[in-house]
């Protein structure tokens, strides 16, 4: 499929950002939300909290390689809407099973694994959407202000979520979730831009269509080492996230608004790592910025598990997470970039299927891992030992083959 005017238009990719940014700002919302709703309110185990992480993150095990087929074969837009009007529905199942007194975790693991899905094919589809509606060297700028949305949702949304937490209910604030969903698809509404409609006829096997996505990221050294880093990063960092909440909220007692604030302080964070990553590019070239990134995306996370319920431990804990994840979000901005480059445009949605595949389905099997770890051997435990992965998936973006990348001009 191809574009039917030659420019890409400044206003569609506008519609898009803004519509993305308050979609995950509620996103973000809901990921605060749901894990205090199975703690708090239906008095989960660390064991379920975690579970409730695989179940929204399984999808990105069990579907991608299909799912990157069946983008490919559409336009993006009409299914970037689908999704968000299937998560509007989905949130809002959950205030109104709490209303009439019938919410379980059952029902939330449910939601979450639906959620999940959508998210699997909305994030495969703007990944290749993205590249129709800017140009080529404009995509480190692109993907900066789309990793910017999600750092600006990372600290709007646990801010939000602390407060609308506190005055509806964990399921109440789920409502503001739904409502960014049904403001992100009306932004998409507007964009004037059209894909031409896929051609008819004859389509090559599944099996061929999955190959060659497969291809696409295990035969492209650059994309292949990133991937391994990916999938190492967000395995550590799924342990982190399971177990710093129960040790935040359970073990120190610190409560859900100063969870909140520790989450602000790391969107913060990222917001600043995002904007700033296309002008460190610029100077070093993309290889070389993973090596400027990685200090700062592993080892301040060693600062969570020495933390005690003083001032000083929940300043150490924002500490730790503004660092780490300005690491992390430029990291994000360098990856997505270079697939997007690498990569020829007729496989750009299998490829990221593929990529995803790894790198989000380390997340979903550490997440249920992390839940029965925090209760066999302690939260704190758990968070000494997670950082040290995320310093192992530093190993692949610093070989020479990633390294020597500079700006594909």
């Amino acid at each position: 499929m191809t574009l039917t005017t030659a420019a890409p238009r400044a206003h569609d990719f506008r519609a898009l950002w803004a519509g993305d940014l308050v979609s995950q700002t509620g996103s973000q919302l809901t990921t605060v939300v749901l894990p205090l709703l199975v703690v708090s309110t239906l008095d989960g185990t660390g064991t379920q909290a975690g579970l409730l992480q695989a179940c929204y993150t399984a999808p990105f095990v069990l579907l991608p390689l299909l799912a990157g087929v069946w983008v490919e074969r559409r336009a993006r837009r009409p299914v970037l809407i689908g999704a968000d009007l299937l998560r509007l529905v989905l949130v809002l199942a959950v205030p109104v099973l709490a209303l009439t007194g019938s919410l379980t975790v059952e029902q939330v693991f449910l939601v979450a694994a639906l959620g999940g899905t959508a998210a699997v094919v909305h994030d495969i589809a703007v990944a290749a959407y993205v590249p129709r509606l800017v140009p080529p060297g404009r995509l480190p700028h692109a993907n900066s202000m789309l990793t910017a949305n999600q750092a600006v949702g990372g600290t709007a949304g646990p801010a939000v979520a602390g407060w609308a937490a506190s005055a509806f209910g964990p399921a109440g604030a789920l409502v503001l979730d739904g409502l960014s969903y049904l403001v992100s698809a009306s932004a998409l509404i507007l964009i004037r831009h059209r894909e031409e409609a896929p051609e008819r006829g004859p389509r090559p096997a599944l099996r061929g269509q999955v190959a060659e996505g497969l291809r696409a990221v295990f035969r492209q050294p650059v994309i292949r080492l990133v991937m391994t880093h990916a999938g190492l990063y967000n395995a550590g960092y799924a342990l982190i996230a399971v177990a710093f909440l129960l040790f935040f909220v359970r073990d120190l007692g610190l409560g859900s608004a100063r969870y909140g604030l520790v989450m602000v302080a790391g969107g913060l964070g990222a917001v600043t790592g995002a904007l700033l990553t296309p002008i460190v590019v610029r100077r070093l070239g993309f290889g070389r910025m993973f090596a400027v990134a990685a200090p700062f995306s592993t080892v301040p996370y060693l600062l969570l598990p020495g933390a005690d319920a003083s001032d000083t431990g929940f300043l150490r804990c924002a500490l730790g997470f503004f660092l780490g994840s300005a690491g992390a979000a430029a990291g994000s901005v360098v990856a997505t970039t270079l697939r997007q480059r690498l990569t020829a445009a007729n496989v750009l949605a299998r490829m990221t299927a593929s990529y995803r595949l790894v790198a989000f389905g380390a997340m979903a099997v550490s997440s249920a891992a992390a839940g029965i770890l925090a209760d066999t051997f302690g939260a704190r435990a758990v968070l000494w030992c997670a950082p040290l992965v995320l310093i192992v998936s530093v190993l692949p973006v610093l070989h020479r083959t990633v390294r020597r990348v500079g700006q594909l001009d």
